[in-house]
């Protein structure tokens, strides 16, 4: 272009197109792509109600949660012999709690996050800016978080009355005692918001760089072995150091210890997801090569692929079975002290744990119904191409529902093996063998399997109106 021509395009200029009106121009941009892409008409609403409810109920246990261990720190009933253990309890509790309680989040987070990605790489092809890709993505998670949060708070206010009658310190606690505070009511929801826009930006990557691998599904990525060894080594670790703890109790103190311990078992449910998808893989390679029937051919193939998400959809059973051996170890000791010439004070603490494990458990296991409906209803959504396709083809839907069955059994099995077997590992060291290996311990640990994988069946029976769904509606999908 010629200088005179330059010079008079900038002097006819309007003057509407300075940096505040492009800025404001952009903002009107991407709330209308938020409007339009969130519709339900546009992505279905179970891809809304779904994280919706799950964001909902994430935000009511954390407050439950939160709000029992504020109880049992700031209480005064408890005398000073066994307030210290209320405390190590319920931080216990929290901790247990608090790593299937932000995994639940995240699965919500998550939920899916295939079609979004889809969106917005086509978006990115169509001529998108990435930061209009940036903001459309952090305010579409977040607006369902804060909505979901929103509920959760209103769901914790019904709830607060109902935990209040729960007996402890060998009376009713109150909803005075439960009352978490004003400063826990605006934190908790900030945070699972907060969940929701780090879930989303961390997807942003793949969008950004390659739209056109994540548009033509070309970014399926391997699971190396190596981690399987890397995990069992530091949990061999872990169970070393658990092994000598006692011996660092004088240099540091018993509140570090503890501290030290408790960190030791939430990095053990962390090295848990670290290890499950390697071997979920592995054994998806070995029962493609081995199947004989196309189902089980099919699930051997989506397992190998895809490890991460098929050990997502279960990993709730695997830190639940972790949870049961340590609370079926804390049922043992709690009718431990209930035994013999005990003291009223011991009585009631031996109750007030066997009450804490109990609903620790049930608490659990509103987690993992929640997190396995939410995952296997995510599933099918991002399966949504596969199950069109295959029924285009004539593959009969009873063959598909037979390889998600396997898909869903097989890690199932696995991760609550994994679960247990982790628990275990740890609790040996630190708790020996006499107090472990109780019948009680096996008695929770074999009711959590059966109450688990009944859970685990019940929502995937659950799913199945979401495949009809996308079966009758292909164009949603396609």
């Amino acid at each position: 272009m010629r200088p005179d021509a330059a010079h008079a395009r900038r002097a006819h200029r309007p003057r509407g197109d300075g940096p505040m009106s492009t800025s404001s121009s952009t903002t009107r941009r991407i709330l209308g792509l938020v409007g339009l892409l969130t519709r339900p008409s546009r992505q279905g609403r179970a891809a809304i109600l779904l994280p919706f409810v799950a964001f909902a109920v994430t935000t009511a246990i954390l407050l439950t949660v939160v709000s029992g261990t504020l109880m049992f720190v700031n209480d005064d009933r408890p005398s000073d012999d066994f307030a210290p253990g209320y405390v190590i309890l319920s931080l216990a509790a929290l901790l247990f709690l608090a790593v299937p309680t932000v995994s639940l989040g995240a699965s919500a987070a998550r939920l899916s996050a295939r079609r979004r990605d889809d969106r917005l790489a086509t978006l990115r092809l169509l001529g998108a800016s990435t930061r209009e890709v940036s903001a459309l993505t952090v305010i579409e998670a977040t607006m369902i978080a804060v909505a979901g949060s929103l509920a959760g708070i209103v769901l914790f206010g019904g709830l607060l009355p109902l935990v209040a009658q729960l007996r402890f310190f060998g009376e009713r606690i109150g909803i005075a005692a439960l009352w978490p505070g004003w400063a826990a009511l605006l934190l908790v929801p900030c945070a699972v918001a907060v969940l929701a826009g780090l879930s989303a930006v961390l997807g942003l990557r793949r969008v950004r760089l390659t739209p056109l691998g994540v548009r033509q599904r070309s970014d399926v990525q391997g699971r190396s072995l190596r981690r399987t060894v890397i995990g069992v080594a530091v949990l061999a670790g872990f169970a070393l150091a658990l092994s000598q703890i006692g011996m660092f109790t004088e240099v540091l103190g018993v509140a570090v210890v503890i501290a030290i311990v408790l960190g030791m078992f939430g990095a053990g449910l962390a090295v848990l997801n670290l290890v499950g998808p390697p071997v979920i893989a592995a054994r998806g390679r070995a029962l493609a090569r081995k199947a004989s029937t196309p189902a089980r051919f099919l699930a051997g193939r989506q397992l190998a692929d895809q490890p991460a998400p098929a050990w997502r959809r279960v990993s709730g059973l695997a830190m639940i079975s972790f949870v049961a051996v340590i609370g079926g170890v804390g049922l043992g000791m709690a009718g431990q002290l209930d035994e013999g010439d005990a003291m009223a004070e011991q009585v009631i603490f031996a109750t007030d744990m066997r009450t804490g494990v109990l609903l620790t458990l049930a608490i659990a296991f509103v987690m993992l119904a929640c997190s396995v409906a939410v995952t296997q209803a995510a599933a099918v959504l991002d399966d949504g191409e596969l199950i069109v396709g295959l029924d285009r083809l004539g593959m009969p839907m009873s063959t598909w529902e037979q390889a998600r069955r396997t898909t869903v059994l097989l890690p199932m099995r696995w991760a609550a093996l994994g679960g247990a077997a982790g628990g275990f590992l740890l609790g040996l060291p630190l708790m020996g063998a006499a107090v472990v290996l109780t019948p009680m311990a096996f008695v929770v640990v074999a009711a959590t399997f059966v109450a688990g994988f009944a859970l685990v069946r019940l929502a995937l029976t659950s799913t199945r109106p979401v495949v009809t769904a996308v079966r009758r509606a292909p164009d949603r999908v396609l």
